[in-house]
């Protein structure tokens, strides 16, 4: 692959300017589906619509986490314009791969008569909605390397805006309507930062430089493409398990919950983990402990005042937004609200690993929550029997499971600043 960024990006402005649009283009897309989510609801699509856009989502989101196997990480961090298209190539090639693999596994799901496999459309949707994802990551990386944050802010905030409007235009699809707009908005993404690359001679990789590149680049392979897949994992199961056990309304509720939360707590996660990953850069080590500790409790306060907020909120009042058939959104939320406060914390704060060099760490907690996870459906699988209408004991145990697990995760963030304390401390008296 041969790329040449030709429209003028914003290099000509501060990095702290630049990272400011980023977050805002973000954060303007996320406001916009908040604020469609109820009109949705209310005007165009039931509880069971939202059941199949929460399989796809979980399923978009595991084949995303390994697309391209992070080579978009790798465009952006190579030093020369050769070895970052050869990086673009090796991203395109695995996510052909990746494609193939996500509809081979919908195959799969209608050969074995699962339940997932009945989603009208989803053979079609998946494979389309990961390449639009690969290329879009793989785009807007190319352009982030150029410095054309500018761009990458329009190409998102475009799509996003295009995909929420057209969820309405596309209600009479049901379920897939969910879905297509998810899916097109994609694409347009992908395609205007893509019409913003265009093939340049000198900057053409042969076969030699993808082979370089890749050698390079192994370790987004080995490492960060499987610490991806396995946090998605520990999330997607529950859904995934809903899907096979409960009733399609009990999933749309679920499914429904978890976006309004995800939405208004991603925007607080993705925020504030910015902002604390370059402030560690200018704190000693001896104050680790203090800074994380503090910023731990003050994450935590607001999420509390967040889930407290939702248990204050009338019942009557969802309904009569929404409409009878949501009537059990909120109690939903008011259990699923609770694990997302140390949730919020701990994903925040994450930052702390790789500024500490334990990456390792980090992977541990995640092999451990997918199997806490997979192991504790499994046991309820086993001993609960078959979930009915409005029966809200699973979400009730899966709530404090998760709340145990980003607990221990927070706890050992806490240790991850003693130890580098103690490490520098060591340091300077040899």
């Amino acid at each position: 692959m041969r790329f040449r960024t030709q429209s003028p990006g914003s290099s000509n402005h501060s990095p702290v300017s630049n990272v400011i649009r980023l977050v805002l283009a973000s954060a303007g897309v996320q406001g916009l589906a908040l604020l469609a989510l109820p009109l949705l609801q209310r005007w165009c699509y039931g509880p069971e619509d939202f059941a199949d856009f929460a399989l796809y989502s979980q399923w978009a989101g595991l084949f995303g986490a390994v697309a391209t196997v992070r080579m978009d990480l790798a465009v952006v961090k190579h030093d020369t314009p050769r070895l970052a298209s050869a990086a673009f190539a090796n991203g395109l090639r695995a996510l052909l791969a990746t494609v193939c693999i996500s509809f081979i596994v919908v195959l799969g799901f209608r050969w074995t008569g699962s339940a997932m496999g009945r989603v009208d459309g989803l053979w079609f949707w998946l494979p389309l909605g990961v390449a639009g994802l690969g290329i879009g990551n793989l785009s807007t990386a190319w352009l982030t390397r150029q410095e054309h944050f500018g761009l990458v802010a329009r190409a998102r905030a475009w799509g996003g805006a295009w995909g929420e409007g057209l969820r309405f235009a596309f209600s009479g699809l049901a379920g897939s309507g969910l879905i297509a707009g998810r899916v097109v908005g994609q694409w347009l993404t992908a395609g205007m930062a893509m019409r913003h690359c265009r093939q340049d001679k000198a900057e053409k990789s042969t076969r030699e430089d993808r082979m370089a590149a890749w050698r390079i680049d192994r370790d987004y392979v080995r490492y960060t493409t499987p610490a991806n897949l396995l946090a998605m994992g520990a999330n997607a199961l529950l859904v995934l398990f809903l899907f096979e056990s409960a009733p399609r309304d009990t999933v749309g509720q679920v499914g429904a919950a978890a976006a309004y939360l995800t939405v208004a707590f991603g925007l607080l996660i993705r925020g504030t983990n910015d902002v604390f990953f370059r402030l560690l850069n200018d704190i000693p080590d001896s104050q680790l402990v203090g800074l994380y500790f503090r910023w731990a409790l003050s994450l935590v306060g607001l999420a509390t005042a967040g889930a407290t907020f939702l248990y204050i909120l009338p019942l009557d009042w969802i309904v009569v937004l929404l409409g009878e058939r949501w009537s059990d959104l909120l109690p939903v939320m008011r259990i699923l609200c609770l694990w997302m406060i140390p949730w919020v914390a701990a994903s925040s704060l994450s930052g702390i690993f790789p500024h500490l060099r334990r990456q390792s760490w980090s992977l541990v907690l995640d092999v451990f929550h997918l199997c806490l996870i997979g192991g504790w459906l499994f046991w309820f699988s086993s001993t609960q029997g078959s979930i009915g209408q409005g029966d809200w004991t699973i979400i009730r145990q899966y709530a404090w499971v998760q709340s145990g697990f980003y607990s221990l995760a927070l706890c050992t963030g806490i240790l991850a600043c003693v130890l580098g304390m103690r490490n520098t401390a060591k340091s300077k008296a040899s």
